[in-house]
Parts: structure tokens; sequence; C-alpha cells
């Protein structure tokens, strides 16, 4: 599940996985949402106020927009690890790849907002003014949930290993 989850290939050359690939179904739910609510208004349009009228106006472009960005590009963003160059490379459509940083250089951290966190990836001297994400959010809780280990097996541990050679 995992595998299909983040999208993951280990060739013995590369290794790289899709962290943002699990929001492709939110996104097409928010965008599902936010087609049937315009239809509605439009049907409709005579019998609400002016103020939703102008929220609805303001919100539902910004909100398909962003949408059709986590669709088309955030989700099929992937980190690619080049066991032969020991570098990092971030792969984004209609981007060339770009070449992040060394293996010398990378340190894996967490990043925490309310009551959720995720792993990031950045440079030594820099992280916390530039990183990156590299998995999805897990709840903050006392035990380890069964995504948060699956990630761990999968992921963390084969980039610890991939680090550390």
């Amino acid at each position: 599940m995992l595998q299909s989850r983040y999208e993951i290939t280990d060739n013995g050359k590369i290794f790289s996985f899709r962290p943002n690939r699990y929001s492709i179904r939110l996104s097409v739910g928010v965008l599902i949402i936010i087609l049937v609510l315009t239809v509605l208004l439009i049907a409709y349009f005579d019998r609400v106020n002016q103020g939703a009228q102008v929220l609805f106006a303001v919100l539902a472009p910004y909100l398909i927009l962003q949408s059709l960005y986590d669709i088309l590009i955030r989700s099929k963003i992937s980190y690619v690890f080049n066991r032969e160059s020991r570098m990092l490379y971030r792969k984004m459509p209609l981007f060339p790849k770009k070449k992040l940083m060394s293996s010398d250089e990378i340190v894996i951290f967490t990043s925490r907002a309310c009551r959720y966190w995720h792993y990031r990836v950045g440079a030594k001297k820099s992280h916390l003014v530039k990183s990156y994400r590299i998995s999805g959010d897990f709840k903050d809780s006392k035990e380890k949930s069964a995504k948060e280990i699956d990630y761990e097996k999968e992921i963390l541990n084969r980039l610890y290993e991939l680090l550390n050679k």
C-alpha cells in the first residue's frame, strides 16, 4: 500500500518517491465540490445575497486553481536520490530536474503544525530557511500510527542508508 501511496521506485541506481501523491483524492474532492457549488450558485443566483456572491466569486477561483495545481503539479513532484552521484534531485512537471544538494549536506528533520507533523529535508547550513516536504502529515500522538511506521520503514530508513554510505 505504501508503495502506491508514495509511488516508490528503487532500481539500484536511483531511489525516488512522490511525497504529495496522496493529496490527489482530497484535491479532486475539493474541485468537485467547488464546481457543484458554482453550478448551484449560477442556478440560484438571484436568491443568494450579495455578500455570499462576492465571497464565492473570490474564493471559488482560488480554490479551483489551487486544486488544479495540486492535481497537475504538486502531486507529481518526486524526489530522486542518485546513488552514483550521491545527489538529491527534485523533478516537477513543466520544469527541468533540479539538483537540490549532495548527500553530505542533507539533514532530515520534522516540522510541526497544529496537531500534525511531517518530515522535511534540507541542507545542514540552511535547513530552517529552505527545506522540502518529504512525507504526508502524521497525527501527533504518543503511539506511532501504522502509516508512520510504514513510512519510516519503506522510505526514511532507505534515505538514512543512502546518506550513511
